[in-house]
């Protein structure tokens, strides 16, 4: 029992602090939606559409990030603190070179597939412009992703929870002024949202920067090393899997996104609050899987295996808890909680549908990411990149596509066929991390049992 009592404590000191922070980060798009929710709705779709385009192409960059977590971990806590200089060069090289091709993909191929949409074209154009006002952002937003997984790996996620607040504050008050032309400010609808959102970004690293290097007791990032600025193969062994995983994963719900514009401006809409709001839901999820790759990582290395089972049976079981509270609230007020994003009723009953089937699915969603994570702490990234791409392309995608066209539900169904087939896919993925995991701890808890034995 005090066993279980103190690996609660160590969890929940860094989960809380992370949970916040990932949910004021995710808030950030809420509050675009529901700003442009209430300013127009062809607005409304527009950043729904460019966001299901930029994000999974960002998300490729800023989830390599991630691979930041198992490499600084052991050498924050270890003897070899100055490493972690070496990994923190490549992810500003990774930022540098990657993070600006991919910005230039953003504003010259992306609208391209904006035009194959079936929307108006007033929807079209202002998807265009916000992609071409936010893509500069992303190499930035990678690389405050990479701050924010130094200071949570040093078991310090405090500061990256001050940063996101401060983000958001700031986000709220240029929304305001550019979305509605508040103050004397212009009235630019979507593209205030995007410009609103670039500038947040860069406050928010140039706050990462400045504290550790003028304020902080200890600084964790004190030097570029430019030997290794652009030599960064060991980030991208580790991370760019994760990467991939990442983008899969979001590309999946872009994916339903760009499907759903079969059915009309209105579903795209309703689609986009879907998300978003399940996006608020995912968050924590997000964090536990944070919490898991560290956790296993140090427990792995410290205490043996036997202490990551424990530690993961209690993250599972603050995950089963999250989620059963989740399900509850959505099923009670799925139709009022669309009214929070709109006035248009039609869209909000559509988007009603959708968040009864996504509390479902929740559940399986929050094992997969608490496993995606558990393997990143065994630096293990490629079995999550396989096993999303099998499971959600391989399957969710041409499930969904035929429960929402040609199943004999399908008129019924129409956009909540998508989502009935990505719960689906999410539960083969669930099971494929579980195994994969147990069978990895098994095989390293052997081998570190066999070398005790031998020494």
């Amino acid at each position: 029992m005090s066993s279980r009592w103190s690996n609660l404590k160590e969890i929940l000191h860094l989960l809380l602090p992370m949970v916040i922070t990932l949910t004021l980060e995710f808030s950030i798009s809420l509050i675009d939606t529901l700003m442009l929710g209430h300013y127009d709705s062809y607005h409304l779709a527009a950043v729904g559409i460019a966001s299901s385009l930029w994000v999974p192409v960002g998300c490729l960059v800023m989830g390599t990030m991630f691979g930041l977590t198992p490499l600084i971990t052991r050498h924050l806590h270890g003897r070899q603190p100055k490493l972690v200089n070496l990994y923190m060069s490549q992810a500003v090289g990774v930022c540098l070179s990657i993070g600006v091709l991919l910005t230039i993909f953003v504003v010259t191929v992306l609208p391209y597939f904006v035009g194959l949409m079936n929307v108006e074209e007033q929807t079209k154009r202002l998807a265009i412009y916000y992609l071409y006002f936010f893509a500069p952002a992303i190499p930035v937003l990678a690389f405050t992703i990479g701050y924010k997984n130094l200071f949570e790996a040093a078991s310090r996620p405090h500061f990256p929870l001050l940063v996101a607040i401060m983000g958001l504050l700031l986000n709220v008050l240029l929304n305001y002024l550019l979305i509605y032309g508040a103050w004397g400010f212009p009235e630019l609808g979507v593209v205030g949202a995007a410009i609103a959102s670039t500038i947040a970004t860069y406050c928010g690293v140039l706050v990462f920067f400045c504290y550790d290097r003028l304020f902080n007791p200890v600084t964790l990032f004190s030097q570029i090393k430019l030997k290794y600025l652009f030599k960064f193969g060991v980030l991208l062994h580790v991370g760019m899997p994760a990467g991939f995983a990442l983008a899969f994963e979001v590309m999946l719900f872009s994916s339903i996104m760009w499907l759903a514009s079969s059915f009309g401006d209105l579903a795209v809409g309703a689609s986009q609050i879907a998300m978003s709001y399940t996006s608020i839901l995912f968050t924590p999820l997000m964090a536990i899987s944070s919490v898991s790759a560290i956790l296993v990582a140090k427990a792995l290395s410290a205490q043996g295996g036997q202490a990551v089972r424990e530690k993961i049976r209690v993250i599972v079981a603050l995950g089963f808890g999250y989620n059963l509270i989740c399900l509850t609230l959505t099923q009670w007020f799925a139709i009022e909680i669309p009214l929070l994003y709109t006035s248009d009723t039609d869209v909000a009953l559509m988007a009603s549908g959708v968040l009864v089937i996504a509390s479902v699915y929740q559940i399986v969603d929050m094992l997969q990411t608490t496993f995606t994570g558990a393997l990143r702490g065994l630096r293990d990234t490629r079995t999550s990149m396989l096993a999303f791409a099998v499971s959600l392309f391989g399957l969710s995608l041409p499930l969904g596509f035929w429960l929402a066209h040609y199943s004999p539900w399908a008129e019924r169904l129409t956009i909540k066929g998508f989502h009935i087939g990505l719960g689906i896919g999410l539960t083969l993925l669930a099971v494929i991390l579980i195994s994969r995991f147990y069978y990895l701890l098994r095989r390293r808890t052997s081998v570190i049992t066999s070398t005790s034995l031998v020494s």
